[in-house]
């Protein structure tokens, strides 16, 4: 934190707003991974064929307020950026996946940052800004208190063998030390779902600091209903007891999907029903709401995505768009609504005016204090901006209407001076080119583009744009359609361009002088888990003709590598540790031979792979070269690296 800001809140930590009474509220924000904005029942315009009870989460909308216009980010690592620096996606530190190949550094000021004056500051959970011994690491950013997974891709092991607890970046999980199907028993009963764990912590941390002198402010950051895993488990969401028996929709997906769902809405429950154990019901402010849109399952059981256009990682209303939820007994009218846009880089603010504390001066946020009190309140975003880089298909229920690529979107109101009608126009542009344009009031679902129609509106759009976006080295973005951007990079070195590599060393602990916080200090190979997703072919001796998929087995140690659609690649198990340089070739073998057919195809994947991080080459043998059998070489490029 700058010394500057620092004496700027000491200075005015005794001020606080007209709407604040003298001890300020305790302030919880509880955010739920993955989930769509019509996996709740407090969403308008759903139109869902089964419905997952969340009675904790309507409890919450019953005594409290819901922003009907409530915007997260597009993906976890930058919606969780924006959330705690009160900083939209074109000014973040994290504008991609995720927070080990950028951390939040020392600059930074989070929500814990400027609490931290007047407040005790704890988060469980996921974090995904900035790993163990970086400068995005939460007692680095203002948080007294941390036990969870801090790295974006750790946290998909949802029987961890190690987590975070504090100063301990190594912190091990007796019951999960062989956890497996295999170990952990009927149920999973034996194992610990690290999602229960942070459900006792987070209880645990209100129960300690409830009737302390000072308020406390707790982020309460779960891994549902997001997909999770457990070795040998073959479901996507690996689910314990209770949950994996409560529904049964005839899909084992979706029965398990909304198991994780009911999961999360039990946990705002235990949270609520610890504030009221402590008498602190009406001295504390609750918000709860999703990080993006739904992912990783069929959307048309539920209607997730309702009815808007994209999912996660879209800039359409499917990936961005929240109905977020704020209860405070005695002072946030209860089941109220309000169309005041709200999005996640306002939540610093309003934390901040609550807390009666100053802002720093680099945030887009607006406090949304007043309208939460039942005041009228004038200040209001001219527009939302968010940037992102995505090469993918971010289709929902209904298809992406623009281009992959580096992907910026406006969303603003707009009023008729003579008529008072307001447009809610929506502009979105991939790669610094045309614009598309929508009015939401009108079309809520993105299909038709006005445009042609109204370009005043798309230069006024264009120049919000420009004007939002800062450009940053580690987040390339795109100036053309030829250009390529950043997406993610998983990586603390970096990852070959487009994005970037670095040497950076940081200096100074929170944790004392005996740890150092070192950069600098890379593994020493690139893992299996930074191949994730789609490869597109680069070259002409391929012996597939689509995309070809890297897929991930955290606890096996491998990767399998698949090619749909194709007999000539079969499953493969790769080596775990790729050579850093990508010079070394590692040895593939089938996993599943007796599917190997020769005769048909005679192109066997029995070879060798080898990668930088961005290209991947695959050496095969073709079996039907009598003599030598000689190997030839694919090559397959990854634009964006996307695993979130």
């Amino acid at each position: 934190m700058s010394n500057l800001f620092a004496i700027a809140v000491l200075a005015t930590i005794v001020c606080s707003s007209a709407n604040v009474e003298s001890k300020p509220p305790n302030i919880v924000f509880i955010l739920s991974d993955d989930l769509g904005y019509g996996d709740v029942s407090i969403s308008q315009m759903v139109n869902r064929t089964k419905e997952i009870p969340t009675p904790n989460v309507q409890r919450l909308a019953d005594e409290g307020m819901r922003f009907l216009r409530g915007y997260s980010g597009q993906v976890c690592a930058p919606s969780r950026c924006t959330l705690m620096t009160g900083r939209h996606s074109g000014h973040c530190t994290v504008r991609g996946n995720d927070g080990s190949y950028t951390p939040l550094v020392e600059q930074d000021v989070t929500v814990a940052t400027v609490l931290r004056h007047a407040y005790t500051t704890g988060i469980v959970g996921k974090w995904g800004l900035g790993d163990f011994n970086t400068t995005g690491y939460p007692l680095q950013q203002g948080f007294d208190y941390y036990v969870g997974q801090a790295s974006q891709v750790a946290c998909h092991d949802w029987y961890p063998k190690i987590i975070q607890n504090n100063t301990v970046g190594n912190y091990a999980l007796e019951a999960n030390a062989k956890a497996s199907n295999a170990t952990c028993g009927d149920h999973h009963s034996k194992c610990t779902w690290a999602n229960d764990l942070y459900c006792r912590e987070a209880v645990s941390f209100i129960r300690r600091h409830g009737k302390d002198e000072k308020p406390f402010f707790l982020f309460f950051s779960t891994t549902t209903p997001h997909t999770g895993f457990l070795a040998g488990d073959k479901s996507p969401y690996a689910i314990p007891a209770p949950y994996d028996t409560r529904f049964n929709f005839g899909q084992q997906i979706q029965s398990y999907f909304a198991g994780a769902t009911s999961a999360q809405d039990d946990f705002v429950g235990a949270v609520l029903d610890e504030l009221k154990a402590q008498n602190i019901d009406e001295d504390t402010i609750v918000f709860f709401s999703g990080d993006n849109g739904p992912d990783s399952h069929p959307f048309d059981l539920f209607d997730d995505p309702g009815p808007f256009r994209g999912k996660k990682r879209s800039l359409h209303e499917g990936g961005v768009r929240q109905t977020i939820v704020a209860r405070w007994p005695g002072h946030v009218p209860a089941n109220s609504t309000t169309d005041h846009l709200f999005a996640f880089w306002d939540f610093l603010p309003t934390a901040a005016e609550l807390g009666g504390l100053s802002l720093p001066s680099s945030v887009d946020g607006i406090s949304a204090a007043s309208i939460l009190q039942g005041h009228k309140q004038d200040a209001k975003h001219q527009y939302l901006y968010w940037e992102f880089c995505n090469y993918g298909n971010q289709s929902g229920l209904l298809p992406q209407q623009y281009e992959g690529g580096w992907i910026q979107a406006i969303r603003y109101d707009a009023e008729d001076t003579s008529s008072g009608a307001v447009s809610e126009w929506k502009g979105i542009r991939s790669n610094r080119g045309s614009v598309l344009l929508y009015n939401l009031t009108d079309d809520i679902a993105e299909s038709t583009d006005l445009a042609h129609k109204f370009p005043d509106v798309v230069k006024e759009i264009v120049g919000f744009m420009e004007q939002s976006h800062t450009e940053d080295p580690y987040w390339k973005s795109s100036q053309n359609k030829s250009d390529q951007c950043c997406g993610s990079c998983f990586q603390h070195q970096g990852c070959h361009s487009p994005c970037m590599q670095r040497n950076k060393s940081v200096s100074g602990s929170a944790y004392g002088d005996d740890v150092a916080l070192a950069i600098s200090n890379p593994p020493q190979h690139i893992s299996a888990i930074h191949l994730l997703g789609e490869w597109l072919i680069d070259h002409k001796h391929t012996p597939a003709d689509g995309a070809l998929h890297v897929i991930y087995d955290m606890h096996m140690d491998n990767a399998r590598v698949e090619a749909p659609g194709t007999r000539c690649i079969h499953r493969a198990i790769v080596d775990f540790h790729l050579s850093e340089d990508g010079q070394q070739w590692a040895t593939m073998k089938h996993a599943d031979p007796e599917s190997a057919d020769s005769d048909k195809c005679p192109l066997q994947m029995i070879g060798d792979l080898k990668t930088d991080g961005n290209t991947l080459y695959i050496r095969w043998k073709d079996s039907s070269d009598e003599g030598t059998g000689s190997h030839q070489v694919s090559t397959w490029r990854k634009p964006s690296f996307d695993y979130d």
